[in-house]
């Protein structure tokens, strides 16, 4: 989350929008941002509730750019120029996960499920945050990093658990749409010469699930 993210002017837009998921728009711009800065996604829809043109979106390289800057403040008067909001109606929470006990890098994750906007297609960041961008299904993903071909740390890993049950992304989306999702705290077992990112999440033992 950035600074920006915060600015009063997206609580004013999610006043006139039902944001949906009940989680705190700031979280949903981010969400958004972070999809349209490291994927050149973005989940937005236009004043009639409709959503944006891919056309639209390839011409806002620019306002991508800036903001893989570090220029997030301009993210919200770019959307507005063109009269668009963030699609929260499209984004559907599924997990939160906060760091262990005793851990010097703090983390506080909350993860989302969205269908791909039809038309749009997913590009390489220019800031170099991701080390790949391709489709993955989520037991493609898990079986990679049983054979040490993918390093996936135990909140990603547990979330696509989860995701491969599910026979479609349409299910998995109907299935979070009803779900309750509580904040996960998991402990670090004692396992000697093991560092978090690559315990198995077997390991890992939630010793708090506060409702959220």
């Amino acid at each position: 989350m950035d600074p920006a993210d915060l600015d009063p002017g997206w609580a004013r837009l999610a006043s006139e929008q039902s944001s949906g998921s009940g989680v705190a728009t700031h979280l949903l711009v981010t969400a958004v941002r972070e999809t349209f800065e490291e994927c050149g996604v973005l989940l937005a829809r236009d004043q009639s509730g409709q959503p944006c043109l891919p056309e639209l979106v390839a011409s806002l390289g620019p306002l991508r750019q800036r903001t893989q800057a570090g220029q997030s403040d301009g993210f919200l008067a770019g959307l507005s120029h063109h009269c668009l909001r963030p699609a929260w109606e499209d984004l559907h929470f599924c997990a939160h996960w906060v760091t262990p006990e005793g851990m010097p890098r703090i983390f506080d994750t909350r993860f989302f499920l969205a269908l791909l906007p039809t038309g749009q297609l997913p590009s390489r960041d220019e800031g170099e945050e991701l080390e790949s961008l391709r489709w993955v299904a989520p037991d493609a993903a898990l079986a990679e990093a049983v054979r040490g071909e993918a390093l996936l740390l135990p909140p990603t890993r547990a979330v696509l658990e989860n995701l491969a049950a599910y026979k479609s992304a349409a299910d998995a989306l109907q299935a979070t749409a009803t779900a309750t999702v509580h904040r996960v705290q998991p402990q670090l077992e004692e396992v000697t010469g093991t560092r978090y990112p690559g315990l198995d999440v077997t390991v890992l033992k939630p010793t708090s699930e506060n409702q959220d």
